[in-house]
């Protein structure tokens, strides 16, 4: 926010040289491209400034270190939050992914439900908590708006479409598939999977790609558990990370 006040501020400023100088209206051109200029250069500033600020969260997340985790987000978040537009909220899902994964869902939703902007991870979030609830017409929404953010995720149809098979709507999960090879025609991983839903197989989450785990962490620490392995439910796979939807990142 406080970018987009200094380049008001500038853009207020050159109108109002350009006024004096030459005349009100030719000074509105000017006044509008110092704006963008400005807002295009502070928002690159604030986002370099956030990056630096996280390039440990990622460590302290592998090593386990959640709370750290959180502190670090909500310093960044009280530094640059009222710099940025959206970026705040950006932060509190960040939060909210970490709350997810420890499967503490109530205190995720509203988290998540703050940086929902362009952040398919949050909405499939939102979707699979809505799930969980019993509350699958929310559920479908959710799921919906995680596809309009990032179309070419094969996870969030794969767990759109499982589901509806669980919820015995399998027109509706081939549909959501058939939506899913518009915008990735040469999934492999789709394809096989509008096979299953076809002949009305079970659809093994074996086969799903490992972030399906991200969203479904009881699966991964209950596969852990049979397995009883170190190395977790597959040779190989590693515990679930918070994942970020890309255009939820702090913008440059």
């Amino acid at each position: 926010m406080y970018n987009i006040l200094i380049a008001l501020g500038l853009s207020g400023l050159t109108y109002g040289v350009v006024a004096v100088a030459l005349h009100a209206v030719a000074a509105v051109i000017p006044a509008v491209a110092v704006f963008g200029v400005a807002v295009f250069v502070l928002t690159r500033r604030t986002g370099r400034q956030v990056e630096e600020a996280m390039k440990p969260l990622q460590h302290l997340l592998q090593a386990r270190k959640v709370d750290e985790a959180k502190a670090l987000l909500r310093d960044v978040k009280q530094r640059f939050g009222r710099w940025q537009i959206l970026l705040d909220g950006q932060l509190e899902a960040q939060v909210g992914m970490i709350d997810y994964l420890q499967m503490k869902f109530d205190e995720a939703l509203p988290r998540l439900e703050k940086g929902t902007f362009q952040n398919w991870t949050a909405w499939l979030a939102i979707g699979c908590i809505h799930v969980r609830r019993d509350r699958l017409p929310e559920a479908w929404k959710a799921f919906e708006k995680a596809a309009s953010a990032q179309s070419k995720e094969a996870v969030i149809y794969a767990i759109w479409a499982q589901r509806l098979v669980k919820a015995g709507e399998r027109n509706e999960a081939a549909s959501v598939i058939a939506k899913g090879l518009e915008a990735m025609p040469e999934s492999d991983f789709l394809k096989g999977l509008q096979k299953r839903v076809a002949n009305k197989k079970k659809l093994d989450t074996k086969q799903f790609p490992q972030s399906y785990f991200q969203f479904w962490p009881e699966e991964f620490a209950r596969q852990y558990v049979m397995r009883g392995r170190k190395g977790g439910p597959h040779p190989g796979q590693q515990a679930p990370q918070p994942r970020f939807g890309g255009r939820a990142a702090p913008r440059r």
